[in-house]
């Protein structure tokens, strides 16, 4: 485990470390379509986004495998099939393709609206099967493809192709927004950076889903995102004497799960048209109150309201088949947005509170004789309010909540 802590302990380091500068604009209007009506509403107060933040080359797209490292990177699309033209309406999806150090795993999943239920799942092989290039989206694994690169991404993702239960979706990404950088080098080199994660947080969504062997037409909204890390195989001894210490002290929680292997990961489609992303560490972990999240809001893919210190809180948990992991169902965020505020008092306080509740789940785990893995791909639905000065704007919609956990194996 001691190969993954020097990137785990620089994520945060970048994640906190990242500038926010920002500064105003005024509230503007923008027209919406929720329900086949059109209506006005006002758009909050917006942060200033470095413009080296929302740009992309084709060798950022591309692998960032080095020798000598533990590699990990993952290419990951989400969607909500939500337009009155989809045969699957207000179903959602998620595909990934997944480089995880000695193993490669493609996630292909459907999940049903109103139901417990899911289709698909993952395919785990030892590394060498996943194979990505250098420049722009080209990533194989097995008989599954994705292809392209910004604004537009092909999709062919298949599971179990030669069984019953066979899942293959077929769909087509086009970009609604410009790309967002969580973290990186601060703009210097990005694609040569250790570590690196941005997102397109929406995009339309076109194509086929095949479900048991009956095909579907979809439509709906998307959401992209790439990130990689690159590990030295020999970190520094005071690190690791560093590490162990830590362990020690936490009652053998390890840093690196402590750091990163315990994110919460949101993105949510609101029927006004807006989007919102929220990345932080769970609310178990020692350090979630010391670290930042991130949270964005957009009213258009390109003016973004930031926020970094916001409450996250747990309402509900269940148990899940590692024993010693529960994860939320029912979350509260409450975001005072107090840096746009400074640099425009006479806006008023800009505050996000909002309710997302967990409507259907796929689990997914992996174990080895020390650590259990687990990722949750949890569908939801969203509902709360954006509000500042005079305007109170009502939020409601979809969201994709994105688990992440590791634990230790019990002693036998």
């Amino acid at each position: 485990m001691r190969k993954f802590t020097v990137s785990l302990i620089a994520v945060c380091i970048i994640f906190c470390l990242q500038i926010d500068t920002g500064w105003f604009v005024h509230g503007e209007q923008s027209t919406a379509h929720s329900y086949g009506q059109n209506y006005t509403i006002p758009k909050p107060p917006t942060s200033r986004i470095l413009p080296f933040r929302q740009v992309i080359g084709s060798n950022d797209e591309g692998s960032h495998d080095r020798e000598n490292s533990t590699h990990q990177e993952w290419w990951y699309f989400i969607a909500f099939f939500n337009s009155n033209d989809s045969e699957l309406k207000n179903w959602s999806m998620m595909v990934s393709f997944n480089q995880m150090a000695l193993i490669d795993i493609l996630f292909c999943a459907v999940f049903e609206d109103g139901t417990n239920r899911s289709y698909g799942g993952t395919s785990t092989t030892w590394t060498g099967t996943l194979t990505a290039a250098k420049s722009g989206v080209n990533v194989s694994f097995l008989n599954s493809t994705v292809k392209g690169r910004y604004p537009r991404w092909v999709i062919d993702a298949r599971y179990n192709e030669s069984q019953d239960d066979a899942v293959v979706v077929n769909v087509t990404y086009t970009a609604q927004s410009l790309p967002l950088w969580l973290f990186m080098n601060l703009g210097y080199n990005r694609s040569r950076s250790h570590l690196g994660h941005y997102c397109i947080i929406t995009s339309d969504v076109q194509g086929t889903v095949t479900i048991n062997k009956t095909t579907y037409m979809v439509h709906g909204v998307g959401y992209h995102e790439h990130s990689w890390g690159n590990v030295k195989q020999k970190p520094p001894a005071s690190l690791c004497s560093f590490t162990e210490r830590q362990q020690a002290i936490r009652g053998d929680i390890p840093l690196w799960q402590v750091l990163l292997d315990a994110w919460d990961w949101t993105s949510i489609f609101l029927e006004n048209g807006w989007n919102i992303f929220v990345a932080k560490i769970c609310q178990q972990s020692p350090i979630s109150r010391v670290f930042p999240g991130s949270l964005w809001v957009t009213p258009d893919g390109e003016n973004i309201t930031e926020c970094r210190y916001f409450d996250f809180e747990y309402l509900e948990t269940i148990n899940t088949s590692i024993p010693t992991i529960q994860i939320p169902t029912k979350i509260h965020i409450n975001a005072f947005f107090v840096r746009v505020f400074l640099r425009n008092p006479s806006e008023g306080l800009v505050r996000l509170d909002l309710i997302i509740e967990v409507v259907n789940r796929g689990e997914y785990t992996w174990h080895d004789p020390e650590v259990s893995f687990g990722v949750w791909e949890c569908p939801c639905t969203v509902e709360g309010t954006l509000s500042w000065g005079i305007h109170h704007v009502k939020l409601q919609g979809h969201a994709m909540l994105e688990i992440t956990r590791a634990a230790m194996a019990p002693p036998s």
